[in-house]
């Protein structure tokens, strides 16, 4: 099994939920884990619990309410599907489920911010808890900015303040676009992931990480987008 961290402060729920989908449509198995604070995935799924679950959502397993690796097992194993998975995708912002997964165990990580100072902060907090500081070598790590702005804060990446994590070639920028944001919450009120109306930008960023994370080529991850895109659930 594949297993990619995307950790820090941002909002990056709905990108995960387009990227399962095309996991999905590649004939994956997936399993996404929101493993935050804010559990924001629960605002996407029609019929959310207020406590933790694994339910089904647009062709793959959705998990929420687990905070540490050991209540995601027990959460799998109630529902019956701990081995079956070909990728898996974990949210979190804080450390309670990644140190005691381990970093090392994650075949990607993605360090996510939203540009802004305070996220800045907090991240940086977050990765000295993890001890990234006392590693023997610097963490790779992907960046991912979302929402992406003109100008050279991109360009900056908190090179100066997180010394202790070396940055892969690739970054995974989300220009604002109100397209973007308008489709994102069409889709949290319909219940649904409808890539349609989503921007080009937005397109292009997400087909990028598949290559990157999964190692799939443009082809495929094309493929993947048009089977997804023409399949929309209707409640």
């Amino acid at each position: 099994m594949i297993k990619i961290v995307f950790i820090g402060v941002a909002d990056k729920t709905h990108a995960l939920l387009v990227l399962g989908r095309l996991l999905a449509a590649l004939g994956h198995k997936v399993l996404l884990v929101d493993s935050t604070m804010a559990q924001s995935i629960r605002g996407y799924l029609p019929n959310a619990y207020t406590s933790s679950a694994v339910q089904d959502f647009e062709g793959m397993d959705v998990a929420y309410g687990y905070l540490t690796p050991e209540q995601l097992e027990r959460g799998l194993a109630q529902a019956g599907t701990t081995p079956t998975y070909d990728v898996m995708l974990v949210d979190t912002d804080h450390t309670e489920f990644v140190f005691r997964h381990n970093l090392s165990q994650f075949d990607k990580r993605v360090w996510c911010w939203d540009g802004k100072r305070l996220s800045l902060e907090k991240n940086e907090e977050l990765m000295l808890r993890l001890g990234l500081q006392d590693a023997e070598s610097p963490v790779m790590f992907f960046e991912m900015l979302a929402p992406a702005i003109p100008g050279q804060l991109a360009a900056w990446r908190a090179e100066m303040r997180l010394r202790h994590i070396q940055w892969e070639e690739a970054v995974f920028r989300f220009p604002l676009d109100e397209r973007d944001a308008a489709a994102d919450l069409n889709n949290q009120h319909h219940g649904r992931i409808d890539l349609r109306g989503l921007s080009g930008a937005y397109r292009y960023t997400l087909l990028t990480m598949l290559e990157q994370l999964i190692d799939c080529d443009r082809k495929a991850a094309r493929r993947a987008w048009s089977i997804a895109r023409k399949k929309v659930r209707v409640w």
